[in-house]
C-alpha cells in the first residue's frame, strides 16, 4: 500500500506562463505531504492519525438500536431510518446530575435497559432514565478498585487495598466481606498473575444473590524489593514474586451469600499450588463450576461445586496434555437448557467450540478444521445459534490465513458453521440483544477502517455506518507489505515488511528487526499498517526497511505450532528469526552489513538471544524489558513453558543468556523500567555483572519510576533513545 499521494509525470515541453503557473503550484501540492514526526507517530497514534471510529459504538441492550458518541451528544441508531437522532447531550446530562463536578465529555456509557444507562464520574456511579432531569447516584469510597457492578439489581462489588465490600442499590453503606486482607493476603482481586484468563476476582451469580471472590494467600512467596526514588531517601516497595521452581501462592475461592451475610470457601482440595482458574455460574444461579489445573499444567478438571455447602458434586470433564495445557475461557452455561454449556478447548490442535450435556455425559464438536476460535461474540435469545470470531482457514504451506480474523455463525443444533465475513482483513463483532444484526467493525492494509452492519444469517451488509479515510493520506510514509517466508521446521512464517515512501529497487537500505516472537503474541495481520505501529513508518522514513516475522511459539497458529517452543523457550524462535535474516539477504537491496534488532519483554530475550547466538550478524541490538534468565521469571508463565528448573535444568542453562554474555560482539543497549514488577530489573542487572565480568562493553538506560513499559509522554523519550542508539550504528542514509 502506498500512501504517497503526489504523482508527478515526466513534463512535456512547455511555455514560460505554464512554466510559472507550476513554479507556484507543484511546491504547493509537495508542502501539502507532512513528515510525520515521532512524536506524532506516539502521542497521536490512538487519536488524530488512528482510522476513524464512532466513539463508545454499542448496542443498546434490549432494543434493536445502537448508540454512540458524537461530539457532545449521545447519539441513537436504527437499522430503517438513515438519519440518526441524539438521546441527550452534555448540558442536559450535567444539569441531570448532583454533582459540583461536571462532566467535560460525553461519558462511557453501559445500557442496563432502552430507558437506562449508567456511567462513572468522580468517584460515583450514575445511573439515568432518559427524559429525566435527575440522576441515581451509588457513591463508593475514593479509594475504591476493581468495581464489579451487577446489571439486574445494582450491586457493586469492589475492594479497598486488599478486603473486598460490597455496595447495595439503596443501601446506606457497604458491607465489608474480608477483614484479613494485609501484606501477603489479598482479597477479591485477579490471582494467578491473571494467566489462564484470569482478569477479575469477582464473579456474580446470575440473580445477584451471590458472590464468588478469589482470596490469595502469598505469605510463602519470597519478596522482592523495588526502589521508589520519589521518596527521599529513597524507599522499596515490597512485592510478592513467585519464581520458577519456588514457592507459589495459595489460592481459594469464597461463595458470600448477600441474604445471610455469610461467607463460605469452596472445598477444593490439594495440592495447595494449583490453579484455580475460569470461575463461572450454572444459568440458574445453583452451581458454580471451576476449572482446576495443576501445577504441571499437563491436567485440568471442570469441576462443579454446591455454593451453599462449599462441597464438589461432580467433574463434568477432564483434559491431558503431556506438553501442557492453559484453559483461556469458563465453561458457558447455557439458559434455554438447562445442564448444557459450551467448552473451548485445543484437544484437536485448533481452538475449538464444544457442546457439552451435563446429565448425559454427550460431547459434540462445534467447530472444527485448521483455524481458531479466537472469541465468543454472542448467542441469539433462544440459544440457537453463536457468532464467534476466527482466524481464516489456514492451508498447507499458506498460514497467511492466520493473519486474518473473520465472524462465523454456528448453529447448536447442526453444528454448521457459516463465514459471515469474505472481505480480506481483521473483522471484529458486536451482536444485537435479538441477535439478529452484527456491528462488524474492520480493517485491512488497504482499508484503514470500516463499520457495517451484517444480518447475522447471510452475513450481507444491511447498513453502512462509517468508512474511514486514511489517517495517514497527509503524511509522508512508506509501504506496508505482508508475506510468507520458509520457517525452521518446514512451515511457512507470516512476516512484514515496512519500506521508506521513497523505496528504490537498486538502493540498498539497512534494516531494523522488529521481534517478540512470544506465546499468544501476533504481530503481523491484516488489519490497519499490518499490525505495525506508527513509529516503524517514522522508522522506514529514516532509511529503514522495518521487518517483523510472527516465529513458532507466537499466537494462533495452532497447539502443535505454539507448543514447538517447549522447554526451550527462545532457541527455536531464534532459528525461525535467522529464517527471516536469510529471506532479508536475498533481496537485492538489503544491505546486509547493517542489519539492527530491537523488542521489549520477551522480544527483549530474543534481541539479546539473537546478538549473543549469532555474533557479527547484527550490527546493533536494544533489548527492552528483557528477560534473560527464565529462572527469574514468575511460576504461571514460565512453568508452563519451561517446566521447573529442576525437571528442565539443560533448557533453563541452554537458555539463560547471561551465559551467553562473552559471546556479545556487537553493540547492545539494555533498557529496564525501576519498578518493573513483571520483568524484574534483576535480570538486566544480572546480564550487565556478567558482561563487566567478562569484560564485554555494554550500554544500560533506566527509567526510574516506571513499571514494565514506559507509557504516556515518556514513551516519546524510549522510542528516541531507540532510534537514536540504531540510528547511530547503523547510520541510515535517509532520503
Amino acid at each position: 500500500m502506498n500512501r504517497i499521494a503526489i504523482f508527478v509525470p515526466e513534463l512535456p515541453i512547455m511555455n514560460r506562463s505554464t512554466a510559472i503557473l507550476l513554479a507556484f503550484v507543484l511546491p504547493f501540492f509537495v508542502l501539502a505531504q507532512q513528515a510525520l514526526t515521532l512524536r506524532d507517530a506516539i502521542m497521536k497514534a490512538g487519536t488524530d492519525l488512528a482510522p476513524e471510529r464512532m466513539k463508545g459504538l454499542q448496542w443498546i441492550d434490549a432494543s434493536p438500536t445502537y448508540s454512540y458518541v458524537k461530539e457532545d451528544k449521545l447519539m441513537r441508531g436504527t437499522l430503517g431510518k438513515s438519519v440518526d437522532l441524539p438521546i441527550i447531550d452534555l448540558a442536559a446530562l450535567n444539569t441531570a446530575m448532583a454533582d459540583t463536578v461536571k462532566l467535560k465529555a460525553i461519558p462511557p456509557v453501559t445500557w442496563l435497559d432502552p430507558e437506562h444507562f449508567r456511567f462513572w464520574h468522580h468517584g460515583r456511579y450514575h445511573v439515568h432514565t432518559l427524559g429525566s432531569r435527575s440522576t441515581v447516584v451509588t457513591e463508593l469510597p475514593e479509594d475504591a478498585a476493581n468495581e464489579d457492578f451487577h446489571p439486574r439489581t445494582g450491586s457493586i462489588a469492589f475492594t479497598v487495598d486488599k478486603d473486598l465490600y460490597v455496595q447495595e442499590e439503596g443501601e446506606q453503606g457497604p458491607t465489608r466481606i474480608t477483614t484479613d486482607g494485609s501484606d501477603g493476603i489479598v482479597n477479591g482481586q485477579s490471582v494467578h498473575r491473571q494467566e489462564y484468563g484470569i482478569t477479575k476476582g469477582t464473579f456474580w451469580s446470575p440473580t445477584g444473590e451471590k458472590l464468588a471472590y478469589y482470596r490469595m494467600d502469598e505469605r510463602m512467596v519470597t519478596p522482592y524489593h523495588l526502589e521508589d526514588i520519589s521518596t527521599r531517601p529513597s524507599t522499596f516497595d515490597k512485592i510478592r514474586y513467585p519464581m520458577a521452581g519456588d514457592s507459589s501462592h495459595i489460592v481459594t475461592i469464597g461463595i458470600y451469600d448477600l441474604k445471610s451475610g455469610s461467607t463460605r470457601f469452596l472445598e477444593t482440595g490439594t495440592p495447595a499450588d494449583q490453579y484455580l482458574t475460569n470461575i463461572s455460574w450454572s444459568a440458574d444461579g445453583q452451581y458454580v463450576q471451576v476449572v482446576h489445573l495443576d501445577r504441571t499444567t499437563e491436567n485440568l478438571r471442570l469441576v462443579r461445586y454446591d455454593p451453599n455447602t462449599g462441597r464438589e458434586t461432580a467433574t463434568l470433564l477432564t483434559e491431558t496434555d503431556s506438553i501442557y495445557l492453559e484453559p483461556q475461557h469458563p465453561a458457558h452455561f447455557l439458559k434455554t437448557r438447562n445442564g448444557q454449556y459450551i467448552w473451548q478447548s485445543q484437544r484437536d490442535g485448533w481452538n475449538h467450540l464444544y457442546r457439552y450435556d451435563v446429565a448425559k455425559r454427550e460431547v459434540r464438536q462445534l467447530t472444527k478444521g485448521s483455524w481458531s476460535v479466537t472469541d465468543v461474540v454472542g448467542w441469539d435469545p433462544k440459544e440457537t445459534i453463536v457468532i464467534v470470531e476466527g482466524t481464516g482457514t489456514i492451508q498447507a504451506g499458506r498460514p497467511s490465513g492466520a493473519n486474518e480474523t473473520h465472524l462465523y455463525r454456528v448453529e447448536l443444533r447442526s453444528g454448521k458453521v457459516s463465514r459471515l465475513t469474505q472481505e480480506a482483513g481483521s473483522h471484529h463483532g458486536k451482536l444485537s440483544s435479538d441477535g439478529a444484526v452484527l456491528i462488524d467493525s474492520w480493517s485491512s492494509t488497504s482499508v484503514p477502517g470500516k463499520i457495517v452492519l451484517r444480518d447475522s444469517r447471510t452475513g450481507g451488509v444491511m447498513k453502512e455506518l462509517l468508512t474511514s479515510k486514511d489517517p495517514l493520506a497527509g503524511h509522508t510514509v512508506g509501504t506496508v507489505e505482508l508475506l510468507t517466508i520458509p520457517g525452521e521446521m518446514g512451515d511457512r512464517l507470516n512476516a512484514r515488511l515496512i519500506k521508506p515512501s521513497y523505496f528504490q529497487e537498486d538502493v540498498k537500505y539497512p534494516v531494523l528487526i522488529y521481534v517478540y516472537n512470544g506465546p499468544h503474541v501476533q504481530l503481523v495481520t491484516n488489519s490497519f499498517l499490518g499490525g505495525a505501529s506508527h513509529w516503524m513508518l517514522e522508522a522506514a522514513e529514516r532509511g529503514y526497511l522495518v521487518w517483523t516475522v510472527d516465529g513458532h511459539g507466537s499466537g494462533n497458529r495452532g497447539r502443535d505450532f505454539e507448543q514447538a517452543i517447549h522447554r526451550h523457550l527462545g532457541e527455536l524462535e531464534v532459528k525461525d528469526q535467522m529464517r527471516g535474516v536469510d529471506f532479508l539477504r536475498s533481496l537485492p537491496y538489503v544491505d546486509t552489513t547493517r542489519i539492527g534488532v530491537h523488542g521489549w519483554s520477551f522480544g527483549g530475550h530474543m534481541t539479546t538471544a539473537m546478538l549473543t547466538r549469532h555474533p557479527g550478524t547484527f550490527k546493533v541490538g536494544v533489548a527492552g524489558g528483557p528477560v534473560m534468565d527464565w529462572s527469574l521469571y514468575e511460576v504461571m508463565y514460565t512453568e508452563r513453558y519451561m517446566d521447573t528448573p529442576q525437571e528442565n535444568p539443560e533448557g533453563y542453562g541452554a537458555t539463560n543468556l547471561t551465559g551467553l554474555a562473552d559471546r556479545l560482539q556487537d553493540p547492545l543497549l539494555i533498557i529496564t523500567g525501576g519498578k518493573d514488577d513483571v520483568v524484574l530489573p534483576e535480570h538486566a542487572l544480572r546480564f550487565l555483572k556478567a558482561c563487566v565480568d567478562k569484560g564485554v562493553p555494554v550500554d544500560f538506560f533506566e527509567y526510574p519510576g516506571h513499571g514494565h513499559n514506559v507509557r504516556g509522554k515518556d514513551r516519546v523519550h524510549l522510542m528516541d533513545k531507540v532510534l537514536s542508539y540504531i540510528d547511530l550504528h547503523l547510520q541510515p542514509a535517509g532520503k
